[in-house]
């Protein structure tokens, strides 16, 4: 009966852990360059939270400002914690006329930030940023040789923690820059959300096994009380 429980609360556990994720994953749907989350087992049957880095539709905005990579590569992005990574290239102009992302981070060129003063903004497939017809700056984006490092850390940010250092940091191949495009969250709100009513009905079968046991063991103690 011990056993039984315990396998009960760990299917709860399990079911409740991944009722966040697709919880998150909705709420993200409609985020640029959002990637979902998933949970699987590992070789030991050790649940194991991932993230699916499978690339999402680019939907046509017009936004000079607004960027979309291909299915490889990530933007390096300047942050106050350090470099971060993101493939959310909805990008903006500060007061400094420097190249930012939504939260107000700098993109990073090869040279450092992009500053751009004019009008006329022009970015190629490879990352060339030009304005008003004078180079401005590359568009800094690299990719991992072991993206399982990479580490969602908010704001649609990553943060790359590979024990090897920089050398599994690459240039994506192949590279490909669009501007006045965006990268649409790989989210299906369909499939998570038949993935939510199936959670929800598996942990309330678990909540009522852990019931079960508990009114046994209740029935078991009163009887043996009153020998």
């Amino acid at each position: 009966m011990v056993s039984g429980i315990y396998e009960a609360i760990t299917g709860g556990l399990f079911a409740e852990q991944h009722m966040e994720i697709i919880t998150n994953n909705l709420a993200n749907a409609s985020t640029a360059g959002f990637k979902k989350d998933v949970l699987t087992f590992d070789e030991v049957l050790k649940e194991r939270q991932s993230t699916d880095l499978s690339q999402g539709s680019l939907n046509y905005t017009g936004n000079k400002l607004d960027v979309a990579l291909g299915e490889k590569g990530f933007f390096r992005i300047q942050t106050d914690r350090g470099i971060r990574y993101t493939r959310n290239g909805s990008f903006l102009l500060d007061t400094e006329n420097m190249l930012v992302t939504q939260n107000g981070d700098r993109v990073l060129g090869d040279n450092g930030p992009i500053q751009i003063k004019g009008a006329e903004i022009a970015i190629t497939t490879s990352g060339d940023v030009t304005v008003d017809g004078n180079h401005a700056g590359t568009l800094s984006v690299v990719d991992f040789t072991h993206s399982n490092f990479l580490k969602k850390e908010g704001n649609s940010l990553y943060v790359y923690d590979d024990p090897n250092g920089e050398g599994s940091i690459i240039d994506p191949d192949p590279l490909s820059v669009k501007q006045g495009y965006l990268e649409a969250s790989n989210v299906n709100p369909l499939a998570e959300m038949v993935k939510m009513i199936k959670t929800h009905r598996a942990y309330e079968s678990y909540v009522k096994v852990i019931q079960t046991f508990d009114e046994a063991n209740s029935k078991l103690i009163n009887e043996v009380g009153r020998l």
